[in-house]
């Protein structure tokens, strides 16, 4: 894949890509910053307090997978209708979507709320950190139905390319998130009172979306009527949905996997993975932003039949994604450090933490490449082989490649890393040779009819 910024629109394309992947970028922000808020405070209460929120928001993301797939199945329907002018159709979308994902949140939330104590004994949980996850998990995990719904509601509005009024709402829940974070720890509520904070933020999220819907928001705007239940129209955003489901459970599973590999390494390693997951976070702030605008981007082209302007979309997308995240991870891995003793004063952490953020530094442009591929495909409303692609490279390569490099290679944390490169990389190879032969494909049948 070639990029030439000389190239003619190539300013153009750029123009576009960031002013809908900076707002993201900036809500992505908000997000870790809330991750880092409760982290940093955890970090007051003890280390185990850390391990604590660690292990419950692996389980949160695990099925957080579900929500994400309603998510990405709304923006490919969105964009492709919004595409053709088919508003009405874009906003029936939005409502059958939120009417799931209101079903979907309360299951899971029921679910976790059942086998809580079992899934966080099965990640390495034990004594004291058991009781101290279960506290935060109850709190933070069974209420997920908020997350749900942010996720879908700012979805819509990334399919409808405003990404600045999702960005608003999600700094301002956040803020909210680390105010109430303060509060809270100084009246004592200790990890209850962190996952209560990152509760009562999420409502509030939820809240002003819906305010922006009801208001309109460009083509989107949600009306009293229309709620009745449409079958067929949720059977085909089951269909999209389903295989990115699968796909982010998939990813999830392989967390929840890669985290029980690293506490069996000890509990020092496990709160350094902690900690350098939420740097490293910052480094990926460009995944989500670029992301979005390949979706939305590709699947407006799409839906408009222009097959060409999709490739450049996916190409200039990749080249800013992995150019902005080798940047972020050089300036993060410089101060590794003393970042890190934000989080704890313990050498050996804090050692561990620095080992990871510098490894990173050479590879952290494949995340950028891997994310935006499986957008791009996404985007042509292939959602079955990016299921294919991460079960291959999630499930099969990176857990092996993990603990042959962890345990057997003996680079313990780095070594879960370098197996997370790995799965990366490959990735990123099968699902850039899949959109790119499809976009030309597509466009040579659409300039043979159109001499024909």
């Amino acid at each position: 894949m070639s990029v030439s910024l000389s190239r003619p629109g190539a300013g153009r394309y750029l123009k576009v890509l960031f002013s809908l992947a900076i707002p993201v970028m900036l809500e992505q922000l908000g997000q870790i910053f809330l991750g880092t808020v409760d982290t940093y405070f955890a970090g007051r209460i003890s280390d185990d307090a850390i391990a604590a929120i660690g292990a419950s928001n692996m389980y949160i993301n695990l099925f957080s997978g579900a929500f994400a797939s309603l998510s990405v199945g709304i923006l490919v329907l969105m964009s492709q209708s919004l595409g053709r002018g088919d508003k009405d159709h874009a906003n029936q979308v939005v409502r059958q979507t939120i009417l799931m994902g209101i079903g979907v949140g309360v299951l899971f939330g029921g679910i976790l709320l059942a086998l809580g104590p079992q899934m966080l004994a099965l990640s390495g949980c034990e004594g004291d950190l058991l009781g101290l996850a279960l506290t935060y998990y109850r709190v933070v995990c069974v209420p997920c139905v908020f997350l749900c719904l942010t996720l879908l509601l700012s979805g819509g509005l990334k399919a409808a390319q405003n990404t600045k009024a999702s960005m608003r709402a999600a700094l301002a829940a956040n803020l909210a998130n680390a105010v109430l974070d303060a509060v809270f720890v100084h009246m004592g509520l200790g990890v209850f009172g962190l996952g209560l904070a990152t509760t009562l933020s999420r409502a509030l999220n939820v809240v002003l979306l819906l305010r922006v819907y009801l208001r309109g928001c460009g083509p989107l705007k949600l009306s009293p009527g229309g709620w009745k239940v449409d079958l067929p129209l949720m059977a085909e955003i089951v269909r999209y949905s389903l295989p990115v489901m699968f796909t982010q459970i998939f990813t999830r599973f392989t967390l929840v996997v890669n985290g029980s590999l690293i506490l069996h390494l000890g509990s020092s390693y496990y709160v350094a993975n902690s900690i350098a997951t939420q740097l490293i976070n910052y480094n990926c702030l460009p995944n989500p932003g670029f992301e979005a605008a390949t979706a939305a981007l590709v699947g407006s082209s799409v839906g408009a039949g222009d097959w060409r302007t999709a490739r450049q979309y996916a190409r200039y997308a990749a080249f800013s994604a992995m150019t902005c995240m080798t940047l972020f991870s050089i300036l993060l891995a410089a101060f590794s450090l003393p970042l890190a003793g934000l989080f704890t004063e313990t050498a050996l952490v804090k050692t561990l933490v620095s080992q990871v953020m510098i490894f990173m530094v050479f590879f952290e442009w494949s995340s950028g490449l891997s994310h935006v591929m499986t957008s791009a495909v996404q985007g042509t409303g292939d959602t079955k082989y990016p299921l294919y692609v991460t079960f291959a490279s999630d499930v099969l390569m990176r857990l092996v490649a993990s603990y042959t490099f962890a345990y057997i290679v003996g680079w313990k944390l780095v070594g879960i890393w370098a197996g997370t490169v790995l799965c990366f990389m490959f990735r990123s190879l099968l699902l850039g040779r899949k959109f790119f032969k499809v976009c030309r494909q597509k466009q040579a049948e659409t300039a043979a009819a159109a001499r024909g």
